[in-house]
């Protein structure tokens, strides 16, 4: 069970010194036909608990780092991203409550952070931390930015375009901390590791792709506030799949297969 509570005291007062801002934005209920509502909550939980794995992961990368001795300052800005996901997190859980409440999710906190896929022979602590640093930043965080910005630009309820842009505003930070770390990492990355890290990539975008390769559904209504992935939408996360993906990842000397690209049409 995810309980997202406030502690509240010390804690919640410097948390809310540190991230301004979210008691200010328009709550109240929201209304609306039940489907769109029900299709909404569902939205909005999932995405809940997706910003705490969010957090989670990028608390293993920060863990990762310490333990790869990399610069203070790229820690230091990792472990502040995972105070940005919490308070995505208290965000979302605020909107879900404001759409009449959660809905049920299936999960394990236990694997909730990702885990190394690299063979042990590939496997240390540089390594590890640029594997999540690809799965988490690189490409999960990369490919949210254009999600959360066509829902930010579709949002016909106040509240939740307030929402998406309070969580867009730090998505870019959020994709671009996995490129300075391999900016710092690669150097000393062999040529067998660049090839895992590769493989590494390509299945975290096969882990997306449905986002773009899902059939549209023309009848289905999408829920309160948000576009839907209309086509529209699905080439523009091709379009940054490529280019603020696998490219970027090419100048820095992970280079992903073409024909697994194409496979699932990025």
């Amino acid at each position: 069970m995810l309980d997202v509570t406030w502690w509240g005291g010390g804690p919640g007062a410097r948390q809310r010194r540190r991230r301004p801002g979210l008691d200010e934005l328009p709550w109240g209920p929201i209304a609306g036909p039940e489907e769109r509502l029900r299709e909404a909550r569902a939205v909005w939980t999932h995405a809940a608990f997706l910003e705490y794995a969010s957090a989670a992961a990028f608390a293993a990368l920060a863990r990762a780092l310490l333990e790869a001795a990399a610069p203070i300052d790229l820690v230091a800005d990792v472990a502040d991203i995972v105070v940005d996901e919490l308070d995505h997190v208290e965000t979302t859980a605020r909107l879900v409550m404001a759409l009449g409440g959660a809905v049920p999710v299936a999960f394990d906190l236990a694997e909730v952070a990702p885990r190394s896929q690299l063979s042990p022979a590939l496997s240390d602590p540089r390594s590890r931390a640029v594997e999540l640093a690809i799965v988490t930043s690189c490409v999960g965080e990369s490919l949210s930015v254009p999600t959360l910005a066509r829902a930010r630009d579709t949002a016909d309820e106040p509240l939740v375009h307030a929402v998406l842009r309070r969580l867009l505003a730090d998505e870019p930070n959020h994709a671009r901390i996995g490129f300075e770390i391999l900016d710092w990492a690669a150097a000393a990355l062999s040529p067998s590791q660049r090839e895992a890290l590769a493989a590494v990539a390509v299945t975290a975008l096969r882990d997306h792709a449905a986002l773009w390769l899902a059939p549209a559904c023309a009848a289905c209504p999408p829920p309160v506030g948000l576009g839907g992935l209309d086509e529209a939408t699905r080439a523009e996360l091709r379009h940054a799949a490529r280019a603020k993906v696998v490219e970027p990842l090419v100048r820095r000397g992970i280079v992903l297969d073409e024909g697994a690209l194409r496979a699932i049409a990025v």
